[in-house]
């Protein structure tokens, strides 16, 4: 251990003199162990300040595809406010109808607030004609009984959300959980190839499948899961949030023509941990 030591600790002359002469300029001395602890010592200064730059300044914007905290706010907050500007024209449609139905209820017609202007006067046209439709449509809901009945009337499960197709195409196979087939397929019928996001979400995996393939799974709100399988190319990565028709990918599909060739795409719906079908959310 000495003689290790010594040899660490032992100092080395390092000089610059005159070329074929004895003339010494300068000189320094310093051991092994020194030279190690100085590097040692710059790579922590160096490390140290790279994390002080990144944490108080925004030197991180100079990376390729990186969001700042800002640009992520700024995507929440558009996205609240698409999802409230839906929720209010929803409300006002159910304002609407529910005012219809209380019109026609209460034995008179629906209006229609129009002011027409005539040679001399303005006046307010507000009452339409009574036509038959609504003759059928409060027997229909004065009924006992019946389809549209207002004594029948159920309230709205929240398991009732709709959501777009991923891709334009017909239903090869179904939904059949007892079996454990927990997707569908669904053949391209117009050549399309393009895979689309269901809902508004954010991609939670892009995995390749043992076949070669690609598949994308995006979470969605209220505990939905939306699985992709069968892509030949993906266009989205891990943790990037896309909006409902996105295009997240591309089908695999065969050479030729015919049915053959046309692509499938095999698509599963989640929610909390349970296949659900997804012909009961979506309306191919």
């Amino acid at each position: 251990m000495r003689e290790i030591w010594h040899i660490l600790t032992d100092k080395r002359q390092l000089m610059m003199r005159e070329r074929g002469g004895e003339k010494v300029y300068w000189k320094v001395g310093i051991s092994p162990l020194a030279l190690w602890g100085g590097i040692v010592g710059l790579i922590v200064v160096v490390f140290f300040t790279l994390l002080i730059l990144m944490a108080h300044t925004s030197i991180l914007d100079i990376f390729p595809k990186y969001r700042t905290e800002s640009e992520k706010l700024n995507e929440r907050l558009t996205e609240s406010i698409m999802r409230l500007d839906l929720m209010e024209r929803n409300m006002n449609d159910i304002l609407l109808y529910n005012e219809a139905v209380a019109t026609i209820m209460g034995g008179s017609t629906p209006t229609l607030h129009s002011t027409v202007l005539t040679d001399t006067i303005r006046y307010d046209k507000s009452r339409i004609l009574p036509t038959r439709a609504d003759s059928l449509l409060r027997d229909a809901l004065e009924s006992i009984s019946g389809e549209y009945s207002l004594s029948n009337t159920k309230p709205l499960q929240s398991e009732s959300a709709m959501f777009s197709a991923p891709m334009k195409g017909s239903i090869t196979r179904n939904f059949d959980a007892p079996e454990s087939s927990y997707d569908i397929a669904i053949l391209s019928l117009d050549g399309s190839d393009s895979v689309m996001a269901v809902e508004n979400g954010t991609v939670l995996a892009v995995e390749e499948q043992a076949d070669g393939t690609l598949s994308v799974m995006i979470q969605h709100a209220e505990g939905y899961i939306s699985v992709y399988k069968n892509l030949g190319e993906t266009l989205v990565r891990k943790g990037q949030t896309l909006q409902s028709g996105a295009v997240i990918g591309r089908i695999t599909t065969a050479e030729g023509e015919g049915i053959e060739a046309r692509g499938i795409l095999t698509f599963e719906l989640w929610r909390n941990g349970t296949a659900i079908d997804p012909e009961l959310y979506i309306l191919f």
